[in-house]
């Protein structure tokens, strides 16, 4: 988590220089959540309701060996470091890692709760009045469903995790525009990805697609605006100057 894996490089907090803010347990910016690249790294430390603390050291060890749990699936930067290092660890080392995770400890806050008041309400006419709630149906329930919680552990819950209740919408906002890529686990290229709606969809209609998911279900996340979600999508676009230096670095 210190040194060979490295963690902190995304997960903890950064300061002006670039320079992480915590570097090992006795600081308690140490894995406490981060936004790098455009992807928010939830807290690591496992004293957070909203975070690893709803997970088993289990579930942990098996989330970084398969890249999946009924909580999420690695998306973002995660997969990359699923697709190339956590996959190929030993089961010890990943219960190590799992261990000490749990092990940190966080100042406590509010467990998140599910709210079933947004899945009754579908069937009331909320997605005729609700902004972004009508593109959800079309868009998003079929594989995330109305009561946005997971499908096994091939679909990812959106009620609850951590990246929609973070305070920046960055995570929520990246996905929807760019999708994810394949997890490649055992050698196996995954059958299940986000697509990308970057085409599809305006910034407004992101935002709020965006806006509802992180305000129903029990989420916490709070509103999205088209402003955001621009300034995301002019920082990802594959074909601007900026993003195809920085490839070629």
């Amino acid at each position: 988590m210190q040194a060979g894996g490295h963690c902190g490089s995304c997960h903890s907090p950064r300061g002006f220089a670039m320079n992480e803010q915590g570097y090992d347990e006795t600081d308690p910016a140490f894995l406490s959540g981060a936004l790098l690249d455009g992807w928010y790294a939830p807290a690591l430390r496992g004293g957070s309701g909203n975070g690893i603390g709803r997970w088993s050291e289990d579930e942990l060890a098996a989330y970084l060996k398969t890249g999946r749990s009924r909580h999420g699936v690695v998306f973002g930067s995660m997969l990359e470091a699923f697709n190339n290092s956590t996959a190929f660890m030993t089961e010890d080392d990943l219960r190590a890692m799992a261990h000490y995770m749990k092990s940190l400890p966080r100042a406590p806050e509010p467990a998140w709760e599910y709210d079933e008041t947004t899945t009754a309400s579908f069937a009331g006419g909320m997605a005729e009045s609700q902004p972004g709630a009508q593109l959800y149906l079309q868009k998003c329930s079929y594989c995330h469903g109305r009561d946005g919680q997971n499908r096994g552990t091939f679909i990812p819950p959106l009620a609850g995790p951590s990246s929609v209740l973070a305070d920046t919408p960055a995570s929520v906002i990246n996905i929807i525009l760019n999708g994810a890529g394949r997890v490649v686990a055992d050698g196996v290229p995954d059958s299940y990805r986000m697509p990308p709606y970057r085409v599809q969809l305006t910034d407004r209609e992101i935002a709020d697609i965006a806006t509802f998911v992180r305000t129903s279900w029990g989420n916490t996340g709070g509103a999205v605006t088209p402003e955001e979600v621009r300034d995301l999508r002019e920082r990802t676009d594959p074909f601007s100057d900026s993003v195809i230096l920085l490839q070629m670095r």
